[in-house]
């Protein structure tokens, strides 16, 4: 299936969307928004790809998932792709294209797409590969808390928008409203990462990709939330932060900081968020995020009202 993932990228380069076997009937969206893929922005934008980042492959279910640096007249974007195939053909096609940090929520590392911490890329060990059911269920558990997740291993750090999130130490202190254990100076530090408690929720969030060979499992949830002030450093910027998390960010926001400042005014968002865990020996590897944001009240057409 690999191919067609492929395929997907050369197109868009040429520009040319009739290289691609389309079913007759067809699905398709480009950050949520339905349309024909000769009307989309990505053939007309896409002038290269400079890195692939994962296959995720489901070879039963006809499902994939390609993650994706391209290049946008010399600009970098993250691409994140979910095809459906049946009978050699493309029925269902749901494309992300995030060019900046907002659009992102806050971390944008297309650059480093292709470059893996060793949670995503060590060797399973003989005996230790995870079930189809097992990956399935943890891609359920990541948007509902009410299910049992597996404990997360000592490395496994978060990934977003392509790369390792190194963030503030200060900001960490405030949040967790404590020093951050990990800290050993001024400088930014990594976020160990998990299925923790306190993460957003969705009942209508779907698991799309379950990945045997390599231990992944791909699951994409609509997280309600706002885009709010980061002013902890002195550069001062915004934040997309789930609700379920918003009084934890609030920590962070000291009065004292706003002073002289130019601050944006918190607004709601809705991020689009397409998640992927690596399970193995038992422990969840790692983790990863792409979202994309949008307005309040968005959604994805993928799921229907229940």
């Amino acid at each position: 299936m690999k191919e067609y993932a492929d395929l997907l990228l050369s197109s868009m380069v040429a520009h040319d969307p009739s290289m691609l076997p389309l079913a007759d009937r067809y699905a398709a969206t480009e950050n949520s928004v339905a349309g024909s893929l000769n009307m989309m922005s990505a053939w007309r934008t896409v002038t290269g790809v400079k890195q692939v980042g994962q296959y995720v492959i489901d070879e039963p279910a006809g499902q994939l998932l390609l993650t994706a640096n391209v290049d946008e007249g010399g600009m970098s974007t993250v691409f994140c792709a979910r095809l459906k195939v049946a009978d050699e053909k493309l029925t269902e096609l749901e494309l992300y294209n995030t060019r900046c940090r907002a659009g992102a929520g806050f971390v944008m590392l297309a650059d480093e797409i292709g470059t893996f911490p060793s949670g995503w890329t060590s060797p399973i060990p003989p005996g230790q590969k995870a079930t189809k059911d097992e990956l399935f269920q943890l891609g359920r558990a990541i948007f509902d808390t009410s299910l049992p997740a597996p404990e997360a291993s000592p490395d496994c750090v978060l990934m977003e928008a392509g790369g390792i999130v190194f963030e503030d130490a200060d900001y960490l202190d405030a949040l967790f409203g404590e020093e951050t254990k990990t800290r050993t100076s001024a400088e930014k530090v990594s976020i160990p990462a998990g299925l923790m408690p306190g993460r957003p929720m969705d009942p209508n969030a779907r698991v799309v990709v379950v990945d045997e060979d390599q231990g992944i499992v791909v699951a994409i949830g609509v997280v309600p939330g706002f885009v709010s002030p980061y002013v902890i450093t002195n550069a001062t910027e915004s934040c997309f932060v789930p609700a379920a998390m918003i009084d934890m960010h609030y920590r962070t926001l000291d009065p004292g900081l706003f002073k002289n400042r130019q601050v944006l005014v918190e607004m709601p968002a809705v991020a689009i968020t397409v998640e992927l865990a690596r399970l193995h020996s038992g422990k969840i590897q790692g983790l990863q995020m792409f979202s994309n944001l949008q307005g309040p009240g968005g959604g994805t057409p993928w799921v229907t009202a229940q």
